[in-house]
């Protein structure tokens, strides 16, 4: 912990007016004048005052700053409370459920830069490449998880749709485990599996400025900023952003990607605020369809072969577009009201090259010599979505209550088509000699319109009688569907309850036992009869530590997790040839999960986790009972420690290092081949000095050559992992 004065004040007040006055005139504002300073305003716009602990009585309007000191120490890699799990500030340690948070200080001192970067740090967790998030969604305990931004969902069919680009503007991320829906829902929806939630970072009353600088392997760079600066009384302003161009280790392989994050927050009275973000992106690359497993598995072809055309094949763009407002006033200390409004507008344009050898394989007298079709899959999503919910607390039957009522409202409007798979010509996948046309665009064959549209209602009971802590969830949701083209238009009410219940043991350990739902609709489902939504359960038992004189916190777990109505293969074969499913699938998963982190002094951090899941399918017309379900490990886990030097001729210094681990994965449903386990080991150092940070981090230090899953068209593929790569960042601080 460290004091710092903000004298003299007259340096500090030039310094605040030069930025501010940069940020008004890149957003064309005119910059207000400040003659004299004053207090610093508690107020949620503050970040050096929760919230929660704001007195109406000491609330101030200025926004204008004074000479003071401030005491602050490092952002560690623990959370104590989450506001995701329960849409209330709670304690990790009273909340009935596995939720792990991803801190900003673990994103930036491992250098992470994808969603995906970001998920190793948590177990049970198996994310989506950047490369395959049109065709699927990352993996919570063996089932689906869905990716929501500030607690509000964007579709939810694939990872696409709200994947982050970037990390620049991200506080932290929040991993909700288990279904979800007794509080979310929307677009299709609600989460299965579990809840990604992607906190972003807002506007804050000190001014401060971040450039960085990205480059190193297969010709990265990647310039970003992050800007925040009062404009006015009571405003304040933040801009993240960056941009990014690299190449591949795949052949031919190369791409960008741009993302936008403006927010502005408004003190419009002493209880009262308004937060406006806009979340802007868009990525570009050649489509990259994956490698036949089985031979790219025995070294029979080229690891890094691109399995397609190279001449003309325009790349595959993915362009998102959000908008929130968020309103919240506190009626007085004990009850507070939020409304939260999005839209979200996404576009994607994808051409693909490809080896079906479901479709067309290759000769037996030429094994490695594929045919190479193309396909042009192009969609096209909008959605409304409207929150709001009324939270009080209140001391009734003996104990301490924090209740929450509210109202959730959601319209989607999904498009999508697929072209025909025209043949393009062959291409040795052992020896690739390149030269392959795309030609024009394919003609689009097949299309789907899809409207969805879920009206909720929910309620909540947080009790507290002495070291009991009760949790009760209830969603009364409606869901309305129609796929026009196949003539469905079908209503579903659903019920989805939670209830859990926390014990502390002590003041560092407790214990909790929980039971959850989820609901969803089925996307893009074909078959003969109208579809059912599909239908989860949860079981979960564990233990919480929150030994915070030690710096050790952390979740056990055990659980149980079903899956219902899930779609298989139509048993009349008149109709599975033509894709028909029907929904008579039914999947378990049970394991038992560990999360730990451990900051026994300021200088040391180490985390460690593992989960052992056993996913598989349990009901099914075609596939196997007992057969693991696709992309899920066995074993998993991760260990990393980060050391850094605080004081000193080496003052500044920090290292760290990684390894990630995991077991065999089954690529499809029915199993027919494995890819095997590997164990990863990352590394970084940085350099802090002055306003300055030079960082280094390294990917894969082992050089392994080993395959990640790939998803692409359902066939049984391959990614070859990214070789041993290194980074070089340069950061100014200001």
């Amino acid at each position: 912990m460290r004091s710092i004065n903000y004298q003299p004040q007259f340096y500090l007040d030039l310094r605040r007016w030069r930025w501010r006055q940069a940020f008004c005139l890149f957003l064309g504002t005119a910059l207000p004048v400040v003659v004299q300073a004053a207090e610093p305003p508690e107020s949620p716009l503050n970040p050096t005052t929760p919230a929660s602990s704001v007195d109406d009585g000491d609330r101030k309007k200025s926004w204008t700053l004074a000479p003071i000191t401030v005491s602050g120490s490092r952002e560690g890699y623990t959370a104590t409370t989450s506001s995701s799990a329960t849409k209330t500030d709670t304690p990790l340690a009273e909340v009935p459920q596995s939720v792990q948070v991803v801190t900003r200080s673990m994103i930036k001192e491992q250098d992470m830069h994808t969603l995906g970067d970001v998920l190793v740090n948590v177990s049970g967790v198996r994310p989506t490449r950047p490369e395959e998030a049109l065709f699927t969604q990352p993996i919570v305990r063996g089932f689906p998880a869905e990716i929501y931004m500030n607690g509000l969902p964007a579709f939810g069919g694939t990872a696409a749709s709200i994947d982050p680009t970037s990390l620049v503007g991200t506080e932290r991320v929040e991993v909700l485990k288990g279904p979800t829906s007794a509080l979310y829902g929307g677009g299709i929806g609600a989460p299965l599996g579990g809840l990604i939630n992607v906190v972003s970072k807002r506007p804050e009353a000190e001014p401060s400025a971040t450039v960085s600088l990205r480059t190193g392997s297969f010709s990265t760079v990647n310039p970003s900023l992050d800007v925040n600066t009062p404009i006015g009384e009571n405003i304040a302003a933040r801009l993240s952003a960056d941009y990014q161009e690299n190449d591949s280790w795949i052949d031919h392989v190369n791409g960008h990607h741009w993302s936008v994050q403006p927010s502005i927050a408004f003190q419009l009275s002493p209880d009262t605020e308004l937060l406006l973000r806009g979340h802007y992106e868009e990525r570009s690359q050649l489509e990259y369809s994956g490698l036949p497993a089985a031979q790219a598995l025995s070294g029979q072809i080229d690891r890094n072969a691109f399995p397609g055309a190279t001449n003309g094949q325009p790349q595959s763009t993915i362009s998102n577009r959000t908008t929130t407002a968020e309103l919240k006033h506190e009626i007085n200390d004990d009850t507070r009201l939020t409304l939260t409004a999005q839209y979200y507008e996404g576009k994607t344009r994808d051409y693909g090259s490809f080896v079906y050898p479901e479709l067309l394989g290759a000769s037996p007298a030429t094994p490695t010599v594929y045919p190479i079709f193309k396909l042009y899959l192009p969609s096209n999503i909008r959605e409304n979505t409207l929150d709001a919910n009324l939270g009080t607390n209140i001391d009734a039957l003996g104990g301490r209550h924090e209740l929450l009522v509210g109202v959730n409202h959601d319209t989607t409007h999904f498009y999508s088509a697929v072209s025909g798979a025209d043949l393009i010509g062959e291409l040795d996948l052992a020896n690739p000699s390149y030269g392959l046309s795309y030609g024009a665009t394919p003609e689009l064959l097949v299309s789907q319109t899809n409207r969805y549209q879920t009206t909720a209602l929910y309620v909540q009971d947080q009790a507290t009688y002495g070291r009991f802590h009760l949790l009760g969830s209830l969603r009364l949701s409606q869901l309305e569907l129609e796929q026009k083209e196949q003539g469905v238009d079908a209503t579903y009410h659903r019920v989805t309850p939670r209830v859990g219940i926390t014990y502390d043991l002590t003041d560092s350990v407790a214990i909790y036992a929980a039971y959850s739902t989820g609901f969803r609709g089925a996307f893009n489902f074909n078959g003969r009869e109208t579809p059912k939504p599909e239908l989860s359960r949860n079981y979960e038992a564990g233990m919480k530590l929150a030994f915070t004189d030690l710096g050790l916190s952390g979740t056990l777990a055990v659980f149980e997790q079903t899956r219902r109505n899930v779609a298989t293969p139509d048993p009349d074969p008149n109709y599975s040839i033509l894709g028909y499913s029907v929904q008579s699938g039914e999947q378990r998963a049970r394991g038992v999960e560990a999360d730990m982190v451990w900051e026994p002094i300021p200088a040391l951090s180490l985390l460690a986790n593992y989960a052992y899941t056993q996913a598989e399918v349990t009901e099914d017309n075609s596939i196997p009972v007992g057969d693991g379900l696709p992309r899920v490990p066995r074993h998993s886990g991760r260990f990393a420690a980060r050391y850094r030097i605080l004081d000193g001729v080496a003052k500044g210094l920090g290292f760290g290092a990684g390894i990630t681990a995991l077991s065999s994965r089954e690529l499809t449903l029915p199993n027919t081949v494995s890819a095997p386990g590997y164990a990863l080991l990352d590394a970084q150092a940085s350099y802090d000095f002055d306003r300055y940070t030079v960082s280094v981090s390294a990917v894969n230090l082992a050089g392994r050559k080993v395959f990640e899953t790939y998803q692409y068209l359902g066939s049984p593929l391959v990614l070859p992992t990214q070789p041993r790569s290194a980074y070089l960042t340069l950061t100014a601080r200001f």
